[in-house]
């Protein structure tokens, strides 16, 4: 998704809560996706699989501390523990300054090990947002994109929720 800015010219400031499906996170389309919905609150993120690397640290050293994360809220289905998730939801922890949750939904590996790990991973206690809470939970149902027909069919809670 590389230059999506030039593909969306406008920047939308009334968009407050979106929800994104990829096949595996990636930091630079969420800060393009960022630059375009500035005022952004809640993101959920449904990803298929875990991969690449989300080396952000190198990539975008020079303009993070520019960047105006508002996210309140981030939501990130199929979390996997790999290397690529930790690296993808680092760069929230460590610069979302308003961020209020962070839920964390994998599938069978909320062992009690499991979450010590990432919390260690994830840097958790260099957070951004010292309000911040950081929830792991199980999630054994992935929404089928051929059930949504409508914007209606989905949840305003959650909008990946079966």
């Amino acid at each position: 998704m590389k230059g999506l800015p030039t593909l969306f010219p406008t920047v939308v400031h009334t968009v407050k809560t979106l929800s994104i499906f990829v096949y595996a996170s990636n930091v630079d389309m969420v800060i393009d996706l960022m630059s375009c919905f500035p005022c952004l609150e809640k993101l959920y993120i449904q990803q298929i699989q875990s991969m690449g690397k989300n080396l952000w640290r190198r990539k975008h050293k020079s303009h993070i501390r520019c960047l105006d994360i508002r996210l309140k809220t981030i939501v990130l289905e199929n979390y996997q523990g790999v290397m690529s998730d930790v690296n993808f939801a680092t760069f929230f922890v460590l610069n979302a300054k308003m961020l209020e949750l962070f839920r964390f939904e994998t599938r069978g590996l909320c062992g009690k090990g499991f979450i010590q790990r990432q919390h260690r991973l994830l840097q958790l206690g260099k957070r951004a947002s010292r309000g911040a809470r950081f929830v792991f939970k199980n999630n054994t149902c992935l929404r089928n994109l051929e059930d949504i027909k409508h914007v209606r069919d989905l949840s305003v809670a959650h909008p990946f929720e079966c």
